[in-house]
């Protein structure tokens, strides 16, 4: 028998002893639905679940059940943290990358858990046969909108928000849109990134005495974490794509600073505009 989760470790059995480590976590369930393989899925003591994610949830973790909204999102995250771990599923150079963006408190809690619940080991951090085996079980039952993006540091920055993946494709399409008519402009808004930083920078079209050239007027940057805010603000800003040209001309005049100072008068004129309605 697999235990339940124990805080302190004690009276744990060793995954393995009555289990394939090798195999994905849960495999020992039957369905018992009318097509194969669907649920419910019955396990060794006779107890339904919907899913192998919601035994693993409820039964292994001890999580309740009235938060299982938050379930698919964290073992997301928690297939990624395992993957980085591990170093099978993704390259080795993201294990040294910070996955919790400097927050060391957040980073000990996390891995305290795991290791509390026998998922890795306390040697190395590394994943346990059990934590392997869940890394398998998650892998193997992605829902179809988390399948397109890869296991990893990767789709833990792509989901460090709140906005959901919906929300996201939503605003890529209407970037990809609007990008079409912006490339077609003399003076245009583009996203970048310097290292690891998502940047924003706007584009200018100088005439020299050989050729015309493009050249950087002006940038503002992000954290690594807050793409989605970069491409939020990008979003904006091809929204108001009528402005560029003035813009670019306020920078030339008047230095990139002072486009810096307007868009914070812009952001401010809007919350004052709503707050009055």
């Amino acid at each position: 028998m697999v235990s339940s989760f124990h805080p302190s470790g004690a009276g744990k059995e060793r995954y393995g002893d009555d289990r394939h480590p090798d195999l994905p976590w849960g495999y020992w369930m039957v369905s018992s639905g009318s097509v194969p393989g669907e649920p419910p899925l019955i396990d060794e003591d006779g107890r339904e679940w919907g899913s192998v994610r919601e035994a693993f949830w409820i039964d292994r973790l001890g999580l309740p059940s009235i938060h299982s909204g938050w379930m698919n999102g964290i073992m997301e995250f928690m297939a990624s943290y395992l993957a980085i771990a591990d170093g099978r599923f993704v390259a080795p150079e993201e294990r040294v990358r910070d996955i919790f963006l400097g927050d060391g408190h957040l980073d000990q809690f996390f891995r305290a858990y795991l290791l509390a619940a026998g998922l890795v080991n306390d040697t190395d951090g590394r994943p346990t046969p059990e934590g392997r085996s869940v890394l398998l079980m998650l892998i193997a039952t992605r829902a179809s909108e988390d399948a397109a993006e890869d296991v990893g540091l990767d789709w833990i920055i792509a989901n460090r928000t709140v906005a959901g993946h919906s929300e996201r494709s939503k605003a890529a399409d209407q970037i990809a849109r609007r990008e079409r008519v912006a490339a077609r402009m003399a003076h245009r808004f583009a996203t970048d990134t310097i290292g690891n930083d998502p940047v924003v920078k706007l584009i200018g079209l100088r005439i020299t005495r050989e050729v015309p050239v493009r050249s950087t007027l002006w940038t503002m940057t992000w954290s690594d974490g807050d793409r989605l805010a970069r491409d939020q603000f990008y979003l904006w800003l091809l929204e108001r794509i009528d402005r560029w040209d003035d813009w670019s001309e306020l920078v030339t005049r008047d230095g990139a600073r002072a486009l810096t100072e307007h868009f914070m008068k812009l952001a401010f004129c809007d919350r004052l505009s709503f707050a009055s309605t």
